[in-house]
C-alpha cells in the first residue's frame, strides 16, 4: 500500500500572519493534514489555535513582530522548544489594508519602508530564521505568499506592488541557496481574494470588474489559495522550486 503523499503527520509548520483570512484557514487545513501547528502574528493568534485544539489538533500561538530580527529568532526558538524541528515555512504575514494608492512621487519614505517592511522584511526575518533547523535537518518545504500585481504591475501602488515583486526575486535566490539542503522554495501569488475584509472595503461593482478581467469568471476563495500552498507543501510538488503560482483565473494573461 502506498503512502499518503498528503500526510503532515508528525510535521512541523510555521504559519506567519496566522491570524489573518487566509492565514488562519491554511492553519486549519495544514492542521487536518495531520501536521503541529505554529500560528505566528503580531497580534494574538488565540482563535486560530483554540480552534485547532477543539478539532484535535495541535497548535503553537506565537506573538511576534517579524520585522524585528530578535523577535524571529525568539519565535524559532518557542517552536524547536515546543516540538524540537520546522518541516514548513509560510510566510503569509503582510501589509494590504490602509496602503495608501497614490503616485509614486507622492509616497514619503517612512509609508514606503513601512510598506516594504510588512511585506519583505517579515518573509527575508523569518526565512532567515526559520530556515536554520531545516538546514541542519536536511529538508523542508517554504512559501511566500506574493501578489498577482508582481507579474502585471498596478498604478498608484508602487510600494505594494514593488514590496511583492521583491518576494518573487527571493523565492527564486532561496530556492538556489536552499536547494543543496533539499529545501524547496516557492510562491504562491494570488490575486484579489474575497475575504470579507475585501467584499466590505470594495464596492460590488468593482469587484466584478476584477472577476471580468480573469479568463476564468469566478471569484478568487480563500481555498483557492490554500489548494495552491498546500500543493507546494506536499510530495506531489517535490521536484519543483523557485517558481511562482498564480492564483489569479488567468488575469495575468492580459486582453486578447
Amino acid at each position: 500500500m502506498s503512502r499518503d503523499s498528503s500526510s503532515m503527520a508528525g510535521q512541523v509548520a510555521v504559519v506567519t500572519g496566522a491570524s489573518g483570512a487566509i492565514g488562519s484557514a491554511l492553519c486549519h487545513a495544514l492542521a487536518a493534514r495531520g501536521a503541529a501547528i505554529a500560528a505566528v502574528d503580531i497580534v494574538p493568534p488565540d482563535a486560530v489555535v483554540d480552534a485547532i485544539g477543539a478539532a484535535g489538533g495541535e497548535a503553537l500561538g506565537i506573538v511576534a513582530d517579524l520585522r524585528d530580527a530578535p523577535a524571529a529568532e525568539s519565535a524559532v526558538a518557542r517552536v524547536l522548544d515546543w516540538r524540537g524541528r520546522v518541516d514548513v515555512l509560510v510566510n503569509m504575514a503582510g501589509v494590504y489594508y490602509g496602503v495608501p494608492r497614490i503616485p509614486f512621487w507622492e509616497i514619503d519614505p517612512d509609508t514606503w519602508e513601512a510598506v516594504v517592511a510588512g511585506n519583505m522584511r517579515t518573509a527575508f526575518l523569518a526565512s532567515r530564521a526559520f530556515s536554520a533547523p531545516m538546514r541542519a535537518a536536511g529538508g523542508g518545504r517554504l512559501v511566500n505568499v506574493s501578489s498577482n500585481v508582481s507579474v502585471f504591475g498596478m498604478g498608484n501602488f508602487l510600494h505594494y506592488v514593488g514590496a511583492k515583486a521583491a518576494l518573487v526575486g527571493m523565492t527564486r535566490s532561496m530556492a538556489r541557496e536552499l536547494g543543496p539542503f533539499n529545501i524547496a522554495v516557492n510562491a504562491v501569488a494570488p490575486g484579489l481574494v474575497h475575504t470579507d475584509k475585501t467584499t466590505a472595503d470594495n464596492s460590488p461593482e468593482y469587484l466584478q470588474v476584477v472577476v471580468n478581467g480573469q479568463c476564468l469568471k469566478k471569484p478568487i476563495e480563500v481555498a483557492d489559495v490554500v489548494h495552491a500552498v498546500l500543493f507546494l507543501t506536499c510530495e506531489e510538488s517535490r521536484l519543483i522550486t523557485g517558481q511562482t503560482l498564480l492564483v489569479n483565473g488567468g488575469a495575468s494573461m492580459g486582453a486578447f
